[in-house]
């Protein structure tokens, strides 16, 4: 637009300006304001209901304690009698280190994973740096 224009649409806005009648709150505009937010702080759009009541959760907890320690005295515990006996619980806590023996990793993987290390650590300052920019 030229200026010949621009200065036509400004007298014609300003002409509009000056007919409308300026508006103002009511008197107690405020009051209805402050009521209307105490109205809504008051109504609770979700309560948590938990799906089983606490006097039920403690009756099954104390009915499954009471059911392990009545199989444990009918069955027995000790590994040579009752579903231990079969059991052999010493294999479960040797650790065999055998397959390291013949294991070679190549130099790229070596290099990769300390790349992305690195990689890693570098954008935790960086991902810090953008965090505290947003921040309030």
């Amino acid at each position: 637009m030229d200026k010949n224009e621009d200065k036509k649409l400004e007298a014609f806005i300003d002409k509009l300006m000056e007919d409308a009648p300026l508006e103002s709150p009511s008197v107690d505009f405020t009051q209805n304001v402050v009521q209307k937010i105490e109205a809504e702080v008051h109504r609770e759009v979700f309560e948590y209901k938990p799906l089983l009541s606490g006097k039920l959760l403690t009756f099954l907890s104390v009915t499954f304690i009471a059911l392990l320690v009545y199989i444990g005295s009918q069955v027995g515990v000790d590994n040579g009698q009752g579903w231990f006996k079969n059991l052999n619980m010493e294999a479960w806590f040797q650790t065999d280190w055998g397959w390291m023996q013949h294991y070679a990793s190549s130099k790229i993987m070596l290099y990769g994973f300390l790349f992305l290390g690195l990689m890693f650590f570098a954008q935790i300052p960086w991902l810090k740096r953008q965090m505290d920019k947003t921040a309030y």
